[in-house]
C-alpha cells in the first residue's frame, strides 16, 4: 500500500485543494470494501453451510461472472488488464528512476531518458528471476527504504512549520489537472492485483478482513499527514515527485534512497505480469511453458516493452 507513487500524492493535493483529502479517505476506504468483496468472490457455501476456497484467482471470479455469456470472456478481460496494469506499474519505476537520477546528478550532461536507459540496464537481470522466494526478499528491501525515506521527509517539513498556511489549498480546480489528481490518488492505494495470493498464503485466512481494515486505515493516516505536510510546506512550488523540492543536502540522499527502492520493487510486477502469460500460454498449447527460451524470449520482450513506453512517457503524475 506504501508505494514510491505515494511521492506525488503532495503534487495531487496542488491541483486537487481539500477535495484531494476527501479523496485520499474516500479511495482508501473504497479500496478497502473492493478487496473484501473480491476475495468473498473466491468462496462458495458447501452443503454443511461453510465457506470452502473454490477459486484462486481473478480469472476463476470472472469466467464464473460470465460463464452463461461466454466461459472464457471474462478471463481473457481480466487477464489483458492485470497485464497491462503491471507492466504500466513497471513503466513508473523505470519514469521515476530517471527523474530521480536526472535531479541527483544535475550537472552530468545526460538526459532524464538516457538516465532511465542506463536504470533499464541494471533491470536486465530480472529476465532470470524463476521464483517468488527471491522477488519476495526484494520487496523487505523495498520496505525498510521506503519507510526511512517517509521518515526523512516528514521530520524535515515539520522544520518548516512556521511557514505552513491553510491560504495555498486552492479553493477553484481545473478540471483536467483534478483527473490527473484522482489517478494519482487512487493509483497509490493498488494492492488489489495481489490480494488472492495473500489471502491464499496467510496463515489464518479468516483474520483477512481485519487485516485489510488496519492496513488500509493506517494507510490512509500516513498517506494524509505525508501529503498534507509536504503541500503545506512548499505550496504553489510542489513538484510531481516531491523529493525534487528538497534542499540540495537532502535531496541527492533521498533520490539514491528512493532509485534503490524503484528499482528493487520492479521485479514484483514483471514477475506477476511474465506468470499470467505463462499460464495463459500453458493453457493454450500442449508444450512446455517453462522451456528456458521461451522463459527469456517472454521477460525480454516485457522488459524492452517498459523501455520503450518510459521513452515515449516522461510525466511521471501523468502517467500514474
Amino acid at each position: 500500500l506504501q508505494g514510491i507513487f505515494v511521492l506525488g500524492l503532495p503534487y495531487a493535493l496542488l491541483h486537487s485543494g481539500y477535495s484531494g483529502l476527501l479523496l485520499i479517505v474516500l479511495a482508501a476506504a473504497l479500496c478497502c470494501y473492493t478487496g473484501k468483496i473480491l476475495i468473498a468472490c473466491l468462496y462458495e457455501e458447501n452443503e454443511d453451510g461453510q465457506l470452502i476456497r473454490v477459486r484462486d484467482t481473478y480469472e476463476d471470479i470472472a469466467n464464473a461472472c460470465c460463464k452463461k455469456l461466454s466461459p472464457g470472456l471474462g478471463g481473457i478481460v481480466v487477464n489483458v488488464t492485470q497485464v497491462v496494469e503491471l507492466i504500466m506499474t513497471c513503466i513508473l519505476y523505470l519514469v521515476v528512476s530517471g527523474n530521480l537520477l536526472s535531479h541527483s546528478f544535475p550537472y552530468v550532461p545526460v538526459t532524464e531518458k538516457t538516465w532511465s536507459v542506463i536504470a533499464f540496464v541494471t533491470l536486465l537481470p530480472c529476465m532470470f528471476i524463476r521464483t517468488l522466494k527471491t522477488v519476495s526478499k526484494l520487496s523487505q528491501l523495498c520496505s525498510l527504504v521506503h519507510f526511512v525515506i517517509i521518515f526523512v521527509l516528514i521530520t524535515y517539513c515539520l522544520t518548516q512549520m512556521h511557514q505552513w498556511s491553510w491560504a495555498k489549498f486552492r479553493l477553484s480546480l481545473e478540471f483536467e489537472n483534478f483527473l490527473v489528481s484522482v489517478g494519482v490518488i487512487i493509483f497509490s492505494y493498488t494492492s488489489q492485483i495481489f490480494l488472492p495470493t495473500l489471502e491464499g498464503n496467510m496463515k489464518n485466512p479468516g483474520e483477512f478482513r481485519c487485516m485489510l481494515n488496519w492496513t488500509h486505515f493506517f494507510a490512509c493516516i500516513l498517506k494524509t499527514t505525508f501529503a498534507l505536510t509536504a503541500f503545506l510546506t512548499w505550496g504553489e512550488k510542489t513538484k510531481e515527485v516531491i523529493t525534487d523540492n528538497l534542499p540540495s543536502f537532502l535531496e541527492t540522499l533521498v533520490n539514491l534512497c528512493l532509485l534503490t527502492k524503484a528499482l528493487l520493487s520492479y521485479p514484483l510486477p514483471f514477475f506477476a505480469a511474465t506468470e499470467i502469460v505463462y499460464s495463459c500460454i500453458s493453457k493454450d498449447n500442449n508444450f512446455n511453458y517453462r522451456s528456458p527460451l521461451l522463459a527469456l524470449t517472454v521477460r525480454g520482450s516485457f522488459l524492452s516493452l517498459t523501455l520503450l513506453m518510459a521513452m515515449f512517457t516522461p510525466h511521471f503524475a501523468l502517467l500514474m
